[in-house]
């Protein structure tokens, strides 16, 4: 049987993608903000003030 990959466990690709690979930055948050607002998961006020937010720390 072939090796598997632990139930729930992230792949490299969806760190990569949610900006949790290495230093946390303004840069891969904005990223993964851009990302959860693409796929409709923030509304676009929220998208909007939390990129404020980060943006302005």
């Amino acid at each position: 049987m072939a090796d598997r990959a632990e139930p729930g466990a992230a792949g490299s690709d969806a760190d990569a993608e949610s900006g949790s690979v290495g230093d946390d930055n303004r840069g891969r948050a904005l990223v993964a903000l851009e990302i959860m607002r693409r796929r409709g998961l923030i509304d676009p006020a929220t998208y909007e003030a939390r990129r404020k937010e980060i943006e302005g720390s």
